[in-house]
């Protein structure tokens, strides 16, 4: 915009000097197509002049008589002002001085067109030599472009600032150490607890070269991450030694994950560590328990069956030396001698079983359970004939992931339990059914037998854990603990459901298999 005080004071002074008709051609030619709106006007806010610009805006609508320069002569200013802004226009109007003789008005107008309009009015007092306001000239410009992209960067800037923050807020509440850098090992940004394991706050790293911090040590990680910016593919579950600040020595779990910023393409590193100190610490301690039960089924395979077998070997011998003199009661301590020795062996037995079912045990691979089922179920088929009973086996092909003889262990403990716990008023009715969902399948194991005690039902999975009111039954206590044992190593579940009735039934679930492995 030109200078509005220094061509009204320049006005002014040629106004002597040119003829009148001579001093408005120059004016309007200077005036009547410039973009601002322009207007001058006295003390009483009598127009004296306007341009064209200003007319053809204001004109069809605010001043009858057409949109020319010439029909606003003489016109009242506030006629042509929206009534909300006349107050505001008078009072910046009345503290113009000649020290400070400018202001601006900002207004919104709604155009012909029905746009909305903001104006950016700049108003000036003229005074004369003696300090008196003799007119005023006003020149409004269109600013809503300016105006509505100044708002739009305000409120960008504005939502920017909240997801910041908003980043910053989940950047710290995060558990784990985050540091996010470029390839030249500059950490654009990074979290709380990264910053503190480094012995620095937030901001005091934020931007910093790494070989700044650190010097000659920080060229190793660099090194790393390059490696993994350079390949490309991210670094996921690296575990390391890790020394944070405080010198405390421990273990943390890195993920390196490479990536090209969206906008310039250059090459950014994500580094996410865990703190998996503890978890280390209760592998190594797990591994002594592992050991010393490993240990201890020794022990038990060998120190224990020893003594069975020499009780079972004279009480053999007892029997042999002592004959027909031996009486029909000590007959009977003899052969529960020999049955306590074949029970405890059996409990023996089925501990180191149990004991022996570990991870490192497990070989996971692709197994059809259908088979399975249908070979234990085979198995059982003279004995179940002999009891005059009958079992049933899914049709559909049950294929899983697991380890075929561990998973045979539990489908011939659930299903010889059936047999155990039968009801002997009534003929033996075994089904095995299944169904998948959700990427896993469902196995089913009921029976008609006698069921299980609600009260002791929480219980039935406990090592040594039989029901009460069956415990004249043979067995030792462990095959359902062996069952929820393995199937816990498979990554499945294992549990008793009510059955509101009469009978038993379980149900596992095992991952289904994807493809052929």
């Amino acid at each position: 915009m030109f200078d509005n005080i220094e061509f009204s004071r320049l006005y002014r002074r040629e106004l002597v000097k040119m003829p009148e008709q001579i001093m408005h051609r120059e004016y309007h030619s200077i005036l009547d197509n410039h973009p601002d709106l322009i207007c001058r006007f006295d003390c009483d806010y009598v127009i004296r002049f306007v341009n064209r610009t200003f007319a053809s805006f204001f004109g069809a609508d605010e001043v009858p008589g057409g949109c020319t320069p010439d029909s606003f002569i003489g016109k009242d200013l506030i006629e042509v002002v929206q009534k909300g802004q006349r107050q505001r226009l008078k009072r910046r109007l009345a503290s113009l001085t000649p020290e400070h003789p400018q202001t601006e008005i900002r207004s919104m107008r709604v155009s012909k067109t029905g746009e909305e309009i903001i104006f950016k009015w700049t108003l000036i007092g003229l005074f004369d030599e003696a300090g008196e306001i003799y007119e005023y000239q006003s020149a409004g410009r269109d600013i809503t472009t300016e105006f509505n992209l100044t708002k739009a960067l305000e409120q960008r800037n504005q939502d920017l600032e909240v997801l910041q923050t908003e980043m910053r807020l989940v950047l710290d509440a995060m558990p784990n150490k985050i540091w996010y850098k470029d390839d030249k090992n500059i950490i654009l940004k990074l979290n709380e607890e990264a910053a503190q394991s480094m012995g620095m706050d937030v901001k005091s790293v934020e931007g910093a070269d790494t070989y700044d911090l650190f010097g000659d040590s920080a060229k190793s990680y660099h090194d790393d991450d390059l490696k993994v910016i350079n390949s490309g593919k991210p670094l996921l579950g690296y575990v390391e030694r890790f020394t944070p600040n405080d010198g405390t020595m421990g273990w943390v779990q890195t993920d390196k994950i490479p990536f090209d910023h969206p906008v310039t393409g250059d090459k950014r590193i994500l580094v996410v560590s865990t703190d998996i100190t503890e978890l280390k610490e209760q592998e190594a301690l797990l591994k002594t328990i592992n050991k010393n039960l490993d240990d201890f089924a020794s022990l038990t395979s060998h120190d224990l069956q020893a003594p069975l077998r020499h009780i079972g070997i004279f009480a053999e011998l007892l029997q042999e030396e002592c004959g027909d003199n031996v009486s029909a009661d000590g007959r009977q301590y003899l052969a529960e001698i020999r049955d306590g020795v074949e029970h405890m062996k059996g409990l023996i037995k089925s501990f180191l079983k149990f004991m022996r079912a570990s991870p490192e045990g497990v070989e996971i691979g692709r197994v059809n359970l259908t088979d399975i089922i249908s070979k234990v179920c085979q198995s059982r088929e003279a004995d179940l004939k002999e009891l005059g009973g009958e079992i049933s086996v899914p049709e559909d092909e049950i294929i899983v992931r697991g380890e075929d003889v561990l998973l045979e262990q539990v489908v011939a403990n659930l299903i010889d339990n059936a047999i155990k716990y039968r009801e002997h008023t009534r003929p033996i009715k075994i089904n095995v059914s299944a169904e998948k969902s959700h990427g896993e399948w469902r196995v089913y194991v009921s029976d008609n037998g006698v069921g299980v005690d609600s009260n002791f039902a929480p219980h039935v999975f406990d090592l040594f854990g039989r029901a009460k009111p069956h415990s004249h039954r043979e067995g030792s206590g462990v095959g359902l603990a062996l069952c929820k044992r393995i199937i816990t190593l498979h990554g499945g579940t294992i549990a008793l459901i009510d059955k509101q009735g009469m009978g038993s039934e379980f149900m596992f679930t095992l991952k289904a298999a994807r493809s052929l492995e």
